[in-house]
This record gives structure tokens, C-alpha cells and sequence, in this order.
């Protein structure tokens, strides 16, 4: 059975997540506060860590430490109240989710299980590619070789939902729930002009090798797009033309 520890003084959320915890096949130990969780984390391995922002609970710190010195693939999901903002924080900050209290019952279980699919991969290999893009969450940028591009708090959120489902529909109505704290009506065309201006900051990191596509009505798939079987390298010299416009005639050569 695996290993999950619970951070939180309140009661009702200790009730409810240790009950999901264990229904899910985790044996889980419950602190009260993050210097308690610390202290566990040197005699513990645990696989899963829940958070609960509020109260006594240095969740910052928490993921500091993941950062540094616990095993990077132990999965941190922090659990709050309802509001705006709030799931944003948690994903710059670092943590592989955020569930509002309010929700626990319906959303933790299946939650649980997209961050530790997600995390398996990361703890057994690192990027597939070095051109790559790939986000930094410390310095909120997205990254592809030596290029850096920064991101806004909102941009930095929504593509951690893109990425996380790349080639899958993320909708409207959860960008708006859980970037913004409301539903979608109440934002205008909020969500809009935060994707137009990710899908330019895409463009300028990785060219078109990942559209951001909208999905009329529904949300935003985030596809990668395989190299051309057309693409040609550029000769280094004019010395090397001749045989280039033998094989692509349709090329002018400029004085």
C-alpha cells in the first residue's frame, strides 16, 4: 500500500480526504502542521503529499522542499476554499493540482489519479528532446533550448492545463473556475485575449511546431505538430546552389 500524508488543523477536511485516501489504497498519516509533515518526511517515503493552504500551513515551504531535497516525483496536491485566483497560485507556485474544499468529495479521488499518471513519466526519464518546449514553473517561462519566454501568473496556469492535456480539449468553463474563481460569463472575453497572447508567446518559443487551437464554443487543444517531411537544410555556400535548384526548380536565387 502506498504511503500519503495529509497537512491540515481542519477537522472536516481530515475527515473527508482521509476517507477518499484510503478508499483510493493509501495508508495515510495526518500533521497538523508543515514543521509536523517535515519531521515525517525524514522517517516517511510517502508518494502523495495534500496540502491545505489555509490555516498554519506553510504550503510555500512545502514546495520548496520538494524542490530541493524530497524526491521530486512525490505528488503535491493542495486543497483551499473557493477563490479567484487561488488554483493559479498553486500551479506557479508548483503543485501537480488544486482542488477547492468545496469539491473534494467529487473531484480528489479522479484528481489524485491524473497527478500520480502525470508524475510516473517524470520520475522515470527527462525531456524526450532538448528542443523540447517545456515549462519552468520557478521562472514562469516557457523553455526550448536556449530560448526563454516569460508568462503572466494567468498565462503560466493556463498553460500548465494545456500541457498536462496536450492534444486534448481543456474547457472554457474550468480555465474560468479555477484561474478566475467564476464561471465563464462573468470574465467577458478575459480568457480570449490570455490565450491569444500565449499562442504568440508559443510561437515566438517553439515557431509552429505547437499550435494552441480553439475549439469553437468548448475550450483550447494544445496539439504538437510533427516536423515536415518536405524540410531541407539551406546549403552553407552559393558554391552549392546549382544542385539545390535541381532539386527544387521552384527557388529564384537573388543577386
Amino acid at each position: 500500500m502506498q504511503q500519503a500524508a495529509l497537512v491540515t488543523h481542519d477537522q472536516r477536511t481530515v475527515a473527508c480526504v482521509t476517507a477518499v485516501l484510503r478508499a483510493s489504497g493509501y495508508a495515510c498519516e495526518v500533521h497538523s502542521t508543515t514543521d509536523a509533515l517535515l519531521r515525517g518526511l525524514r522517517r516517511g517515503d510517502y508518494a502523495l503529499i495534500v496540502a491545505d493552504i489555509g490555516g498554519r500551513v506553510d504550503w510555500k515551504l512545502l514546495l520548496d522542499h520538494r524542490r530541493n531535497w524530497i524526491n521530486p516525483s512525490v505528488v503535491v496536491v493542495l486543497v483551499g476554499d473557493h477563490a479567484a485566483g487561488a488554483a493559479a497560485l498553486a500551479l506557479d507556485a508548483g503543485a501537480d493540482d488544486f482542488v477547492e474544499r468545496q469539491a473534494l468529495d467529487g473531484e480528489l479521488a479522479p484528481r489524485l489519479r491524473s497527478a500520480m499518471r502525470r508524475a510516473a513519466p517524470r520520475a522515470q526519464a527527462p525531456s524526450p528532446h532538448p528542443t523540447a518546449c517545456r515549462l519552468d514553473r520557478d521562472a514562469s517561462s516557457l523553455i526550448a533550448g536556449t530560448v526563454r519566454v516569460e508568462l503572466t501568473s494567468r498565462e503560466m496556469g493556463m498553460a500548465h492545463m494545456l500541457f498536462e492535456r496536450s492534444g486534448e480539449l481543456v474547457p472554457r468553463s474550468r480555465m474560468a473556475r479555477e484561474l478566475w474563481g467564476c464561471d465563464e460569463s462573468l470574465i467577458g472575453r478575459s480568457i480570449e485575449q490570455h490565450i491569444y497572447q500565449l499562442r504568440r508567446k508559443l510561437k515566438r518559443c517553439v515557431g509552429a511546431r505547437m499550435v494552441l487551437r480553439g475549439v469553437y464554443g468548448s475550450g483550447y487543444r494544445l496539439d504538437v505538430e510533427p516536423e515536415s517531411e518536405h524540410a531541407f537544410a539551406m546549403p552553407a555556400t552559393r558554391a552549392a546552389m546549382p544542385a539545390l535548384l535541381t532539386t527544387h526548380p521552384e527557388l529564384e536565387v537573388l543577386p
